[in-house]
């Protein structure tokens, strides 16, 4: 998914770097999410941590993301 604006290959770069970041945190997170759903000792305050905790992360990595694409499009 590269995304379209992005001119040279320094932002195909970044940008794919972010993706790598998307995918191996959505794997974590998958895994995460399971131990945490299935143990019968977490308690829900738990589970809202960690939720608001993946939610800022995916944030971090919209934001860089805009970034990026703001840069380009300012070429």
């Amino acid at each position: 998914m590269i995304m379209a604006g992005l001119r040279n290959k320094g932002d195909r770069s970044a940008t794919a770097a972010l993706q790598e970041e998307i995918l191996t945190r959505t794997k974590l997170h998958t895994e995460m999410v399971r131990r945490l759903v299935n143990d019968p000792t977490v308690q829900p305050i738990e589970l809202a941590g960690f939720l608001e905790d993946v939610a800022n992360a995916y944030l971090s990595i919209s934001e860089e993301l805009s970034q990026i694409v703001k840069a380009a499009e300012g070429r």
